[in-house]
């Protein structure tokens, strides 16, 4: 009446259905509340501080220039005119 289950396939079943459980539970889906990073032309005069704190009022300038330069791989103060920069 019942077949006799090897246990090799059991064990086999159960790892393949974790893997497939866990591969659907690693899906994330984007945020509706994640916007995208705006930009800025550098003017004449700006710096990164007065780009900080005209972009980010709320914020500590030091932090925000910190999240500007990370985000634009700047490793110097230096910045130019007509450069673009990603204000995330």
């Amino acid at each position: 009446m019942f077949v006799p289950l090897d246990i090799r396939r059991v064990l086999t079943l159960l790892a393949t259905a974790a893997c497939a459980l866990a591969l659907l539970l690693s899906y994330a889906a984007p945020s509706n509340g994640a916007s995208h990073p705006r930009r800025h032309d550098v003017h004449v005069g700006e710096t990164l501080w007065s780009i900080a704190e005209h972009a980010y009022p709320s914020s500590d300038p030091r932090d925000a220039v910190y999240r500007i330069e990370q985000a634009n791989d700047i490793h110097t103060s230096v910045i130019s005119v007509g450069q673009v920069l990603v204000l995330p």
